[in-house]
């Protein structure tokens, strides 16, 4: 019987270095999905090789886009809105972004089309945006909400709408503005709570007919797309996991280059500096309308904090690191209005708490908050059930960079989807992350 490789951390004595994480994985999709429908090749460089992405590539050459890897980018081959029917499912892996953004890519694009997604993004729902995409007159057929979805041919019905979007949720907006570029008219979306806005930051770089008055999100169609070259920069939330490893490590001192800085991906750095962390941004500038920057960090002595529930689509993704770093925080930190993350990869709620009690960190958790009391007692030693969710995996790897006992995770390939390179990138600043057998 073939054994099981998996990954364990253990307490090391303090990270150094000079390091590039890994592309930004929301950034990497939507460069592919709009490169689909521009008049022309779109040259990406940069582009993250991670599971999700790469499941969005191979959807998009079923769909007919001829996409080609060079040596320093990939060339998208852009239709300018045209696909073909696809042979076999679009089969999305693990990713939220990719399955969702893509039914509004091509919803109004007069093909069929299965979308399908692994067993974890089959548990969660995709109602959120087939209600909106619906209004526009766009024709799904689903499992009461859940994957498989089958979009079915509409060629040219679809309707601009004026959509009122109660949650703070990127990938909502997005699929409804990746519909609205095929759709005569214009279509709003009230933002009443903001979230990522990487598309349309990447439309109004196209020159799309795209702009934000006040809370209102107006774009007019139809456009004509030209392709521009697209640089992808560094993910925050793969760089979130060195940030906390390094202010928990002691006399650590390590800089991430070349990182995005979009405002609302960087909550985390709010949180820690409110927290006592030593980080600091320098080199900052912009990258296809994109602020990106250089991230130093120095080992710190952190403090608790409470967190409210309007920041919140500032650090949706980092929570599960964030709370680590609370472990390792004096006193107790209070967490609140977490409920967006029981529909996560996994319910990131429940499963943090569980991971960071098997560790010895005493939490009390509650229906959508959370309190956890730091350096009380992070002992380690505990396998980590990660429920195939790649933040969990690699927020507890980091963990046990500090507690006394190792730490080990139950799975280790759910971390492809986001952050290939993680233990290489960690063990070269000096981590203690290994291989073993389950």
């Amino acid at each position: 019987m073939k054994k099981t490789i998996t990954l364990k951390s253990s307490k090391c004595k303090s990270l150094k270095g000079i390091l590039h994480v890994p592309s930004d994985k929301s950034i990497s999709i939507r460069a592919l999905l709009i490169g689909s429908i521009c008049f022309g090749n779109t040259k990406i460089f940069n582009l993250l090789q991670s599971d999700d992405v790469m499941n969005t590539l191979k959807s998009l050459r079923k769909l007919g886009i001829k996409i080609k890897k060079h040596k320093n980018f990939f060339e998208v081959y852009g239709n300018g809105g045209y696909f073909c029917e696809p042979k076999s499912d679009l089969y999305m892996g693990n990713s939220g972004t990719g399955s969702r953004l893509i039914c509004g890519l091509i919803c109004n694009r007069g093909i069929n089309a299965k979308i399908t997604g692994d067993v974890s993004l089959s548990s969660r729902s995709m109602i959120r945006i087939i209600e909106p995409l619906s209004k526009m007159n766009a024709k799904f057929k689903h499992n009461n909400g859940f994957l498989p979805i089958l979009i079915e041919d509409n060629y040219n019905s679809t309707i601009p709408i004026n959509y009122d979007l109660k949650v703070g949720s990127a990938q909502i907006k997005s699929a409804i503005l990746l519909a609205g570029l095929n759709v005569k008219g214009t279509i709003k979306i009230k933002e009443n709570y903001p979230s990522r806005n990487h598309t349309e930051i990447m439309l109004k770089f196209l020159d799309v007919k795209i702009k934000k008055s006040k809370k209102i999100i107006s774009l007019e169609s139809p456009n004509f797309i030209k392709p521009k070259d697209l640089h992808i920069p560094g993910d925050f939330s793969s760089a979130a996991f060195v940030i906390v490893a390094t202010l928990i490590t002691k006399q650590s001192n390590v800089c991430i280059k070349d990182v995005g800085l979009n405002y609302f991906r960087t909550g985390l750095i709010d949180i820690l500096k409110k927290m006592n962390a030593k980080i600091y941004i320098e080199n900052k500038r912009s990258l296809n309308g994109e602020l990106i920057g250089d991230i130093k960090i120095k080992s710190s002595k952190l403090n608790s904090v409470i967190v409210s529930q309007r920041i919140s689509p500032r650090l949706i993704d980092e929570y599960p690191i964030l709370f680590v770093a609370a472990s390792y925080a004096s006193g107790i930190s209070k967490f609140y209005g977490l409920s967006e993350l029981k529909l996560k990869e996994s319910d990131r709620l429940k499963t943090m708490a569980e991971a960071l009690k098997n560790a010895g960190v005493r939490i009390l958790e509650n229906e959508d908050s959370i309190e956890i009391h730091g350096k009380e007692n992070n002992i380690g030693g505990n396998i980590v059930q990660t429920s195939f969710d790649h933040r969990i995996a690699m927020s507890m790897l980091v963990f046990g960079l500090g507690s006394e006992k190792s730490i080990k995770i139950d799975d280790m390939k759910m971390i492809n989807t986001s952050f290939p390179n993680f233990k290489e990138i960690l063990e070269k600043i000096g981590a203690k992350i290994e291989h073993i057998h389950k």
